[in-house]
This record gives C-alpha cells, structure tokens and sequence, in this order.
C-alpha cells in the first residue's frame, strides 16, 4: 500500500487540518436540521390543537389547563421535554393586539404573562407554545440568541377567529 509507504506524513496533516472543519461543519448541519425538524413538529401540533379550540372541541371537552398542555404534549412528545413546554392560550379583542415577540426577560422566557383561557364561540384566540431548546454547537444562532443559557426558543403560534359555537 502506498500510504503506509510514504512517511513524510503529507497526506495526514491534510487530513488533520481539514478533517476539524469537515466534522464540526456537519456537526452544525446536524443540528440546525434537527431544529428546523423541531419547529415543524411544534408548528404541525399547534396547528393541529389550535384547530380543535377554533371548531370548539376543546371548550365543549371542558379540559383545563393542565389537559389542554399535556393534549399539545402528546403530540410532541416524541422530540420535546413536555416539563418544559410553556403554553399559553389567551383571548384577544382583535387580531392587532396579539403580541408577537418572543417574551424574553432578562435572559429567560419569561412565563409570567402565560395563562389558559378557554375561549367561547367567535372571539380572536391566539395560541402559543414555547420550548427552550439547547443549542451545542450552532454557533451562530448562539451568537443572535437573547437567552443567557443560549438556547434556541422554539415557538409554534396560532391566531384564528373562533367559530361560533
């Protein structure tokens, strides 16, 4: 075999220098794909919940909070850490004052303004859900998070009008 022939070492400190980037290259394609894959799955599942709450299946199912999140959780539950989930579900008096920043304070998702209220028939509802999501090697979304952990903030939202029921 040539390669164990030569032995001025040429070809394995090419390998050394590119090998680095390569890896850490795909390392980061890995995880910005598996994050894009993450907000899909967050946006298909409020979707899918927030067409429930739109039709009224979730007001007439009487489901409280805790049941409405763990209805979002089952369909996420394969990829995401339902503990650390946040949803909120509010009622608006038009779709203008839905807000639509992410709530960051301080450098963590601030949960305080978050609640459950189970709308009734033809009133503007948004519905959102948060997760943390920790970034290891994606140096650039580090880089433009606001979080001081410097995770990535997943949100899947909905706003819709809901029927009248």
């Amino acid at each position: 075999m040539p390669f164990l022939r030569n032995r001025d070492g040429a070809m394995a400190v090419e390998f050394a220098l590119l090998a680095f980037p390569f890896f850490l290259l795909m390392m980061v394609l890995i995880e910005t794909s598996t994050i894009f894959y993450a907000e899909l799955v967050m946006d298909r599942a409020v979707a899918k919940v927030g067409r429930e709450v739109r039709t009224g299946q979730i007001t007439t199912a009487g489901l409280d909070a805790t049941e409405f999140k763990q209805k979002l959780c089952d369909e996420v539950d394969f990829l995401f850490d339902c503990a650390k989930l946040h949803v909120d579900l509010k009622t608006y008096d038009s779709f203008g004052l839905v807000p639509t920043n992410v709530p960051v304070k301080d450098g963590d998702l601030d949960t305080t303004g978050f609640g459950f209220a189970s709308p009734s028939g033809e009133k503007v509802t948004a519905l959102k859900a948060y997760y943390k999501w920790p970034l290891y090697v994606d140096v650039l979304r580090e880089l433009a998070t606001q979080m001081s952990d410097h995770s990535f903030v997943i949100v899947g939202s909905a706003a819709f009008m809901t029927e009248p029921y």
